[in-house]
């Protein structure tokens, strides 16, 4: 169990698969999280225009309709620079070192502690000063 502090935390979950998604939930829950839902991209961003107590967003690289991971991830920071974001999948693979400050790739299948222990790091990295990173590149 992480520590208290996890508790004011909320991770949004993107993920089309109903069985994966309830995963990351029940591990998010069972490391002190809150949790949001989201089963597509779309629904995904309209959750961040709602809401303002979300700490990292977790999405899967692939998925149907018109934003998938990567779309989203690039939208999410582009809006909300500052909100961490990891990406997972088991087609693709993302360079960690092309990848902008507080964002991480995880690879299917993960292992659930690994995968907690990176979210906490990432919320955490957000009380720390800002160091330069990466920028996306057009």
């Amino acid at each position: 169990m992480l520590d208290g502090h996890a508790q004011k935390h909320v991770i949004l979950i993107v993920e089309e698969n109903r069985i994966l998604r309830a995963e990351a939930v029940v591990a998010c829950k069972g490391s002190g999280y809150a949790t949001v839902e989201a089963s597509g991209g779309a629904d995904a961003l309209e959750i961040l225009e709602k809401r303002d107590d979300i700490s990292l967003v977790f999405t899967s690289v692939n998925m149907k309709g018109a934003i998938d991971g990567v779309q989203l991830a690039v939208r999410v920071h582009a809006k909300w620079p500052k909100l961490a974001i990891v990406m997972t999948s088991g087609i693709v693979n993302l360079r960690q070192s092309l990848l902008p400050h507080r964002f991480r790739f995880v690879r299917k299948p993960y292992a659930t502690k690994p995968l907690m222990t990176c979210f906490k790091v990432l919320i955490e990295s957000e009380h720390r000063e800002e160091v330069s990173s990466p920028q996306w590149s057009s």
